[in-house]
């Protein structure tokens, strides 16, 4: 018998009981999750299918399940065979490239878990499962964003500004061909970044010093070419790093959650320190003092947008955030906003799969900063308040 991913409170289980009985039924006769006082009724788990669980955004929302006030069973699937072999608890996947393998293996174990939330765990996923979206809607699930198109704009470098079009906010000047990116150097000068149009975690990313450089790093059709959003002096914090252009301090980090039919659920704002692409430092920061949130609720939406939507940034001169990514999922800070009391994963599941609004977000308390470098993103202690002197 195979296990899922273990949360907290539940154990998935694949195939039948130990009695014949189908799986979810024996992972509810078998759990015990919730304590029952007398004359109460036992809920079932929420159950969640989340993919390349052993990924950062998997890890991510594997915390958030545990520390919910809900009960969730987790069902992970994983394509590393390092992962497999190593013994965590994970069901194997196709890889996402196969699309047709992944997709079906994925729709398959929501057939037998009812009612889900299916997360994408990397950006590749989101951009298969949503094309399987209508497929889901039968069998009670949902992804955690949506819909197709505006999920394909957000993973394609060159259509993502398409995304705020119309809107006041202001995303990095990006070019998808050689001639532009050169126009864009015109404008606003070098470096200019150069990154994968499906690229993801910084990987791929390269810096051109000049039209040379340009012209010998630029791939047509696979690359775009992006203003360069330098960290302005008036949004220096005393634990920033400095000497190095690329260096990723100080990037503002905004998780929208929008219900199906345009409801606001929140929004969680963050600035944030990076090493690889990885989180170290995260600074909680109020996001209506960014003046942003109303603006950017309604231009996602505009697009049809719902469910979980990052939108990446830097604070530029003039006071306001301008953006440089896109991204329609949880990412991997989901289970710090949790523990912070933004539980993503209890939102979307009441929202896109209960289809009821749920109660208003907690406020987070701004000024907190937070190391999570340690294992699995694991948050640290808060190591102070802005403001206050280094302890």
């Amino acid at each position: 018998m195979s296990r899922g991913l273990v949360s907290r409170h539940a154990v998935a289980l694949e195939g039948t009981g130990d009695s014949g009985v189908p799986a979810r039924r024996a992972c509810l006769l078998r759990t015990g999750a919730l304590p029952r006082a007398a004359g109460t009724t036992v809920t079932a788990p929420r159950t969640v299918v989340l993919t390349s669980a052993a990924g950062g955004v998997g890890t991510a929302v594997q915390q958030a399940a545990e520390v919910s006030a809900h009960a969730y069973t987790v069902i992970g699937l994983s394509s590393e065979p390092a992962h497999l072999l190593s013994g965590a608890p994970a069901l194997a996947c196709p890889p996402t490239r196969d699309r047709v393998r992944f997709s079906e293996r994925v729709l398959a174990l929501v057939e037998r878990a009812g009612p889900c939330l299916v997360v994408p765990g990397r950006d590749e996923d989101a951009v298969v499962l949503c094309e399987r979206a209508a497929e889901l809607a039968p069998l009670g699930a949902s992804l955690t964003s949506g819909p197709g198109p505006a999920v394909r704009q957000a993973y394609d470098k060159a259509l993502t500004p398409a995304l705020l079009a119309g809107s006041a906010l202001s995303m990095a000047r990006t070019a998808a061909t050689l001639p532009d990116a050169l126009a864009v150097a015109e404008q606003v000068g070098y470096p200019l970044l150069i990154k994968p149009r499906r690229g993801n975690a910084s990987r791929g990313v390269r810096l051109a010093h000049g039209s040379g450089e340009l012209r010998r790093l630029f791939v047509p059709m696979q690359d775009v070419a992006q203003e360069l959003l330098p960290l302005v002096a008036d949004d220096r914090r005393p634990w920033d790093h400095h000497g190095d252009e690329r260096a990723q301090v100080g990037e503002y980090s905004l998780q929208f959650l929008i219900g199906p039919a345009g409801d606001d659920l929140g929004c969680f704002a963050s600035r944030n320190n990076l090493s690889g692409g990885t989180p170290r430092l995260v600074e909680v920061v109020d996001a209506r003092t960014l003046g942003i949130g109303t603006r950017a609720h309604e231009a996602l939406t505009r697009s049809g947008a719902w469910g979980a939507w990052n939108l990446q940034g830097r604070l530029a001169p003039c006071g306001t955030l301008r953006f440089f990514e896109i991204n329609a999922r949880p990412t991997g800070l989901t289970g710090l906003r949790a523990r912070l009391g933004f539980n993503e994963l209890d939102r979307l599941y009441e929202a896109c799969v209960l289809r009821r609004l749920p109660p208003p977000a907690r406020p987070p308390v701004p000024g907190q900063v937070i190391d999570v470098s340690g294992p699995q993103g694991d948050a640290g202690p808060v190591l102070r308040r802005r403001g206050e002197e280094a302890s």
